[in-house]
């Protein structure tokens, strides 16, 4: 037992010792980090989930419906904040596109590349008959009338009275400014064919041409001729045409996302909780 019974050599019991030391260290290390990261994934607060998200498109500017803040350049409007209001409510995130013109707004939305059409939209009568064939509404949410727009500076009674009758209006060498694909432009056709019509692709075409003086009167939505009047001291409201006009949201004719019951829903919880009546008050 002379060479394998003996005691090993002492720098033989201090590397020993040595190793050993450095394998019990990373072993410590190792296991207080795996507890660590354990602990940490079990303590970490669950990730908050995405909400689907909305594409929401309208047409501008139509105050006070939807319109750019002069200020700010944020898209604001009684619409706006409405929608806004609802789609949150209704578990959504949202974004905006603005379209160039209206009808390219309605065509959109009936494609499905867009998810809701928000533009003070009527949905009732012969024109909406006709929008039902490709959009779904929401129920109303405003009703509204046509209105009559002419330069301040215009001394000329086009109506005797608030409200305007076709037979003051249908005047043969009256120019008539309207824009696309809206009540305004359908009720002008069908009730206006002494005067002559021009159709603008936009709002701001419109009132550039009244302006401008290349049409006598616009005939628009009269909330949004009530809205371009008190911002413009240049225009001025003349009177009412009588439609009652509903206003509702669109989606695509089949819903794909089922969208309009949900905001059916939230229109209804708004109004019963005041926040439309508060809504309605900021903008009108």
């Amino acid at each position: 037992m002379a060479e394998g019974g003996g005691a090993p050599p002492p720098e033989a019991v201090r590397g020993a010792k040595g190793v050993s030391g450095v394998i019990a260290i990373v072993v410590a290390i190792v296991t207080f980090v795996a507890g660590l990261g354990v602990g940490a994934l079990f303590l970490a607060p669950a990730p908050t989930p995405e909400l689907p998200k909305l594409l929401l498109g309208t047409n501008t500017p139509f105050p006070p419906f939807e319109y750019y803040n002069r200020t700010t350049n944020i898209l604001e409007g009684f619409d706006i904040e409405l929608i806004q209001t609802l789609v949150t409510r209704a578990g959504y995130s949202y974004e905006w596109r603005d379209f160039r013109d209206f009808s390219a707004l309605l065509s959109a939305v009936a494609a499905e590349g867009v998810d809701v059409a928000v533009g003070a939209i009527t949905m009732n009568g012969p024109v909406g008959a006709e929008r039902n064939e490709t959009l779904r509404f929401t129920d109303s949410y405003y009703e509204a009338d046509q209105g009559v727009l002419k330069q301040t500076a215009d001394v000329t009674n086009y109506c005797a009275a608030q409200d305007c009758t076709v037979e003051e209006l249908n005047v043969t060498g009256r120019r008539v400014g309207v824009q696309a694909i809206t009540t305004s432009e359908f009720w002008a056709a069908d009730n206006l064919k002494a005067t002559t019509i021009t159709i603008y692709p936009d709002v701001a075409q419109v009132l550039q041409a009244l302006q401008a003086g290349t049409v006598d009167i616009v005939i628009m939505d009269l909330p949004a001729a009530q809205g371009v009047a008190s911002g413009n001291p240049a225009f001025t409201v003349e009177g009412t045409i009588q439609t009652n006009e509903l206003y509702a949201f669109a989606t695509a004719r089949l819903d794909p996302k089922g969208i309009i019951t949900k905001l059916n829903s939230a229109l209804s919880g708004v109004r019963a909780d005041g926040t439309y009546d508060r809504i309605i008050a900021k903008y009108f």
